[in-house]
C-alpha cells in the first residue's frame, strides 16, 4: 500500500478528510497504524526521500490530535491511541535507504555520514517521535481555546496520559503549564450558572469561561498528577527557545505573579498557588465551578506523598482528614464504615 503525499493540498483542506464519527475508532485507530507503517514502507522502498517524510508526520499527528479530539474523555480508546504512539517510537531508528545514502555520500566525507534517519529538526525516525511533541503543543497553545469543552477535555486525556507514561519528552508538559496558566493564572470570566454549566455543543468563538476550562484541568490532574509534581520538584523549565529565553507558555500568569510566583515553568511554589486557586473557586459558590474545584483539589492533595515527595500540607491534611474521619466513625458508635465523602472537608485543612 502506497502512502501519497498531497504537498498542496492546506491542512485544513486534509481536515475534512478525517473519519469525525467517534463510532468508528477502531478504524480512526487502524487507518493510522497503516499511515506510520506506511511511511517506513515507501522509504525503503525508495518511493521517496527522508526530506519528503517532514509532512506526512506533521499530518499523521494532526490526524492523531483529532482522533483524540472526537474520542469521549471517558472512552478506553484513548489508551489505544497512547499505545499507538508507544508502537511508533518502538520501531527504532531507521537507516537511511539507498538513495539517502548515495546523496550523503556524494556531498559529505566518510567521517560525517550518518546512517541515521535524522529529520530537518534534529529528531531521529521513529525513536525521537519527530515533530508529535510540537504538533501537540500546537494544538493547546493555538488552537484549543476553539475547541468546545467536551473536545478539550478529550485531548486532555490524551496528552495527560501520554505525558504520565514518559511516551514523549518532558517538554510535552508545557501543555499542562499553558492550560493551568489560562484556567487558574489569568483574568478570567466566571459565569453564573444553575449548577449544570453550559454544554456548549458549538465551537466557541470567545473567549473560553473558567468552567470551559476545568475539566481539562482536572484530566490532567487525574490521569497526569504524579508526573506534574515531580516536574514541580526538579523545577523544570522545559526547552528554551532559539534565543536563548523561555516559551511564553512557560513564564507564570498575572494572577501567580502577584501571589509571588515568578519562577518559570514548573515549581513547588507555583503547584501550591494551583492549589490554593482550587480553593478560592471552590468558595466562588458558582455550583459547576464548586464541583470541578472540589475534583481538582481532591486529585493534587497527595500527589507529593503518593511518591514520596514533600509538598506543603499534604501530611497535615492526612492527618486532620483521618482525625474527622475518627470523629465521625465514634459519632456512629463505629457500626459502619465512614468515607470523606461523608464528612464536611475543610481544604484549609493543608494550613501548617
Amino acid at each position: 500500500m502506497a502512502y501519497c503525499a498531497l504537498p498542496n493540498t492546506t491542512r485544513e483542506q486534509k481536515r475534512k478528510d478525517y473519519e469525525n464519527d467517534p463510532g468508528n475508532v477502531r478504524e480512526t485507530w487502524e487507518n493510522l497504524r497503516n499511515s506510520i507503517i506506511g511511511i517506513g514502507r515507501g522509504y525503503f522502498g525508495n518511493d521517496f526521500p527522508a526530506t519528503e517524510i517532514k509532512d506526512q508526520l506533521h499530518d499523521i499527528w494532526d490526524e492523531l490530535i483529532h482522533a483524540a479530539k472526537i474520542t469521549p474523555a471517558a472512552s478506553a480508546e484513548h489508551d489505544r491511541l497512547v499505545l499507538l504512539v508507544i508502537e511508533a517510537r518502538e520501531l527504532g531508528i531507521f537507516t537511511q535507504n539507498k538513495e539517502d545514502r548515495a546523496a550523503a555520500s556524494a556531498s559529505t566525507s566518510p567521517s560525517q555520514i550518518r546512517d541515521e534517519v535524522v529529520l530537518p529538526n534534529g529528531q531521529r525516525l521513529w525513536i525521537d517521535l519527530p515533530y508529535l511533541t510540537q504538533e501537540v503543543t500546537d494544538s493547546w497553545t493555538k488552537e484549543s481555546m476553539g475547541f468546545t469543552r467536551a473536545e478539550r477535555e478529550s485531548v486532555a486525556v490524551w496528552t495527560a496520559k501520554l505525558c504520565a507514561a514518559g511516551v514523549c519528552s518532558d517538554d510535552l508538559s508545557r501543555c499542562a503549564l499553558w492550560l493551568f496558566k489560562q484556567a487558574l493564572e489569568t483574568d478570567r470570566q466566571l459565569i453564573e450558572d444553575d449548577g449544570q454549566g453550559d454544554s456548549k455543543g458549538d465551537k466557541e468563538d470567545t473567549c473560553p469561561t473558567i468552567q470551559d476550562l476545568l475539566p481539562a484541568c482536572l484530566a490532567w490532574l487525574k490521569y497526569s498528577n504524579i508526573k506534574l509534581v515531580r516536574l514541580s520538584q526538579a523545577n523544570y523549565t522545559g526547552i528554551h527557545s532559539s534565543d536563548g529565553g523561555h516559551d511564553d507558555t512557560t513564564m507564570p500568569g498575572n494572577l501567580a505573579v502577584k501571589a509571588g510566583v515568578t519562577q518559570v515553568g514548573f515549581s513547588v511554589q507555583r503547584w501550591l498557588f494551583w492549589r490554593q486557586r482550587f480553593k478560592d473557586l471552590y468558595r466562588s459558590e458558582v455550583p459547576s465551578v464548586v464541583k470541578l474545584a472540589k475534583s481538582c483539589f481532591d486529585a493534587s492533595i497527595f500527589s507529593g506523598m503518593d511518591v514520596g515527595i514533600s509538598i506543603p500540607g499534604e501530611k497535615i491534611y492526612l492527618t486532620r482528614l483521618f482525625e474527622a474521619l475518627d470523629k465521625e466513625m465514634e459519632a456512629r458508635e463505629f457500626k459502619e464504615c465512614v468515607d470523606a465523602e461523608d464528612i464536611d472537608i475543610d481544604m484549609d485543612w493543608d494550613q501548617e
